[in-house]
């Protein structure tokens, strides 16, 4: 069966199922680094949001022979149950750049692999990677979520890419503390174990970065004076390796030999162990004691 019509069918049982109340549609959401999934949202006449639930893996299962198109429904009709919201969001003060200008915070992604989704959002370009703009919205039914700014909110706003770094820059990290964390201190968070009882990750001094919520965490790679403040703490020049666009990986200069084959580890894990969408870059960060500054190795 092609996609197009095992997500119809599944659109149709699921309309079926739920009623004459809700409104089912299927749409595409382009993700980071030009990741396009298909999405089906399930919503009620009193209400204005829903989860978005992306149907790309359940197809690989069903062709795989791993799950029935009956099985398919039945999770979608659970997955949308517990997550389903009963009520709407007022979003008429984010007509107003008053009104959600404390809560814009940015995220960093690869420009190389996000050409499309750059053409129609403010960004300011930092190395390799484009700085790009959200607003965070907090709601106790929800939780926490955002919704990226495009060009037609700046321009609705009547501001430009600058003023939106500039917001966020001050906003980011009061909003979405950072964290520095050892390896062997994560290690154990994973395994919920205590450090005795952990493999140790070597001698190497490891540290990983991140922010509290422990998603976009890679643009703690810019909040003022972090890096600069971290690097005079362990006493030189600090790689930053782009473990994915959640975290970072930060190492003393002096401990590593050769940050060729640091080079080498990131392609290897960006290829194998990433989903394409969590990618942030290929390159290695240096931080330059001297020139107070991140380059690319």
């Amino acid at each position: 069966m092609e996609f197009t019509s095992f997500k119809t069918l599944v659109r149709e049982e699921v309309e079926r199922r739920a009623g004459k109340k809700y409104r089912v549609r299927l749409n595409d959401v382009m993700k980071n680094n030009g990741v396009v999934l298909s999405g089906l949202t399930v919503m009620q006449d009193d209400s204005n949001i829903s989860p978005t639930i992306y149907l790309n893996d359940y197809y690989n299962a069903y062709e795989n022979g791993r799950t029935t198109l009956g099985m398919v429904i039945n999770d979608v009709m659970d997955v949308y149950n517990r997550n389903k919201v009963n009520r709407k969001l007022d979003m008429r003060y984010f007509l107003n750049y008053e009104h959600v200008k404390e809560q814009i915070v940015l995220k960093l992604i690869n420009t190389e692999k996000n050409k499309e989704l750059l053409s129609d959002i403010p960004h300011v370009e930092f190395l390799d990677l484009s700085i790009v703009f959200q607003v965070l919205i907090s709601d106790e039914n929800i939780g926490g979520a955002s919704v990226l700014i495009h060009n037609a909110h700046a321009k609705l706003w009547g501001v430009d890419s600058k003023e939106l770094y500039k917001c966020a820059l001050k906003n980011t990290p009061k909003l979405l503390k950072y964290e520095i964390k050892g390896m062997n201190d994560v290690i154990c968070e994973i395994m919920e174990t205590d450090r005795a009882s952990a493999p140790c990750c070597g001698e190497i001094p490891m540290y990983v970065l991140s922010n509290s919520r422990r998603i976009d965490g890679a643009a703690c790679m810019i909040y003022p004076q972090l890096i600069e403040d971290f690097a005079t703490a362990v006493g030189g020049n600090l790689y930053i390796i782009p473990s994915s666009v959640h975290e970072l990986l930060l190492l003393p200069a002096c401990a590593v030999d050769n940050g060729e084959e640091l080079i080498n580890i990131i392609k290897e894990v960006n290829e194998t162990q990433l989903l394409t969408e969590e990618i942030l870059s290929d390159s290695l960060y240096v931080y330059d004691c001297k020139e107070k500054a991140i380059k690319i190795f």
